[in-house]
C-alpha cells in the first residue's frame, strides 16, 4: 500500500509516549454504516488527540473495519485510519460531473472494498452484486495482525449474523484457540444482496448490523478489573434520528433502513441503562442483606453480584445532513465526514465531560 496519509494535526500526541504519563483508557462502541463510517475516524481521532487511548472496541459492518484497523495499526491508529479512508475514496475519472453523479460513483466499485460482478450469464443465480476480495486483500496488508491477536494491546469483537439461523456471531480476539483473521472481519461487514456472504468455518455469516449493530453486550460483558467503575464507554452514532420526507425510491430506503437501525440503538441504549439501574440497586440491596439471608444461598446471588456495574456508557451523535448517502464515497465528502466527527466528539465531550 503506497498511499500516504495527507493529514496531520498540530495537536497529536507523541505515538510513542515520550515518557508520559499513561493515557486514560477508554472502551468504544462502532456502528457499520458504510461511508458513513468516516464520522467514525474524526471521532476517534479527537480522543487519541486527548491523550485517551483504546483499551476495548467492538464494531459492525464498516464499525468493525475501523475497530480492526484501530487494533492493528501500526504506530499512531488515527493515522492509520486516516491513510485507510484515503484509500477507500472514489473519484470519477471525467471531470466536471454533476454532484450527484460524482456522489454515486461507487456504484461502479471501491477499488480496495469491493468490484462489481461482470458475469451477467449468471444473474438468474446470484446472491450477490459485488465482489469483496479486495476488501480482505486490504486488511490482510494494512493491518498488523499479531498485534491485533494480542488482546493485551487491544480487546478486539467484531458482530455477524449467521445466514442460515439468524442468531448474532461475536469473533474477538480474545480466546487464543480461535484466533480473529480477515475473514471474520469480512464477515462482519458482507451486507446481503451488494457483498456475499462470508464462509467462516464452514458457516456463512452476512452483516452484523442486521443482528447487532451497536455491540455494546460484548464490551460490557469483557471488561476487567475495576475498568466497569472507571473506564467510559463511548459509542458513535452516525445516524439521523430525525429527517424531512424523502423525496425519491432511493431516500425512502435509505431512511427506512435508518429508522431501523435506530430504533435497535434507542432499545439498546435503554436496556443499557436500565441495567446499570438494576444492578446499582442490587448492590444496595447486597450491602444491606443480613449475611445469613435465604437469598444468599441461591446458585445465582454470587452470578448477579458480579455483574458489572458501568458507570460511564456515553452516546455520541453525529449530526449529518438528513439526505447524506452512506453510498457517497468522493474525497471531499469522506475528508467532510472526518473533519465533523473530529469537530462534533470535541464539542460534545467539551459541553459534558467524562468524569474521572
Amino acid at each position: 500500500m503506497n498511499e500516504q496519509a495527507t493529514y496531520q494535526r498540530n495537536s497529536q500526541p507523541d505515538p510513542e509516549g515520550g515518557g508520559k504519563p499513561a493515557a486514560k483508557k477508554f472502551g468504544l462502541v462502532l456502528q457499520g454504516a458504510a461511508a458513513l463510517a468516516a464520522y467514525e475516524v474524526g471521532a476517534i481521532e479527537y480522543l487519541y488527540d486527548t491523550g485517551m487511548e483504546c483499551a476495548i472496541v467492538a464494531g459492525a459492518s464498516s464499525g468493525a473495519v475501523n475497530a480492526a484497523t484501530l487494533a492493528g495499526a501500526r504506530g499512531y491508529p488515527p493515522q492509520l485510519l486516516r491513510e485507510l479512508w484515503h484509500m477507500f475514496t472514489v473519484k470519477p475519472p471525467i471531470p466536471f460531473l454533476p454532484p450527484l453523479v460524482r456522489q454515486s460513483w461507487s456504484v461502479f466499485g471501491v477499488p480496495h472494498i469491493y468490484r462489481p460482478r461482470r458475469d451477467y450469464w449468471n444473474l438468474p443465480t446470484w446472491t450477490y452484486f459485488s465482489d469483496t476480495t479486495p476488501a480482505k486483500r486490504t486488511l490482510e496488508d494494512l493491518l498488523d495482525w499479531h498485534q491485533i491477536h494480542d488482546p493485551g494491546h487491544m480487546r478486539l469483537i467484531v458482530s455477524a449474523s449467521g445466514v442460515e439461523d439468524g442468531e448474532t456471531a461475536y469473533f474477538s480476539n480474545l480466546d487464543p484457540n480461535l484466533p480473529l483473521r480477515p475473514e471474520h472481519v469480512l464477515a462482519s461487514g458482507s451486507f446481503p444482496a451488494g457483498f456475499p456472504w462470508t464462509l467462516v468455518e464452514n458457516r456463512a455469516y452476512w452483516d452484523g448490523g442486521l443482528t447487532d449493530n451497536t455491540p455494546l453486550k460484548p464490551v460490557i460483558d469483557n471488561l476487567h478489573g475495576d475498568e466497569p467503575e472507571t473506564m467510559p464507554i463511548i459509542m458513535i452514532d452516525p445516524f439521523s434520528s430525525s429527517a424531512p420526507q424523502p423525496a425519491n425510491m432511493q431516500e425512502v430506503l435509505s431512511r427506512t433502513f435508518e429508522i431501523l437501525l435506530q430504533n435497535k440503538l434507542k432499545a439498546d441504549s435503554d436496556t443499557a441503562r436500565s441495567y446499570t439501574r438494576f444492578i446499582s440497586i442490587l448492590k444496595q440491596v447486597d450491602q444491606q442483606l443480613p449475611a445469613d439471608a435465604p437469598v444468599r444461598k441461591d446458585q445465582d446471588w454470587d452470578e448477579v453480584m458480579n455483574y458489572a456495574l458501568v458507570r460511564q456508557i456515553r452516546m455520541i451523535d453525529m449530526n449529518k445532513p438528513a439526505e447524506e448517502s452512506g453510498a457517497d464515497w468522493s474525497p471531499q465528502t469522506i475528508a467532510r465526514r472526518i473533519s465533523a466527527g473530529y469537530d462534533q466528539t470535541r464539542a460534545a465531550l467539551e459541553e459534558t465531560p467524562l468524569t474521572a
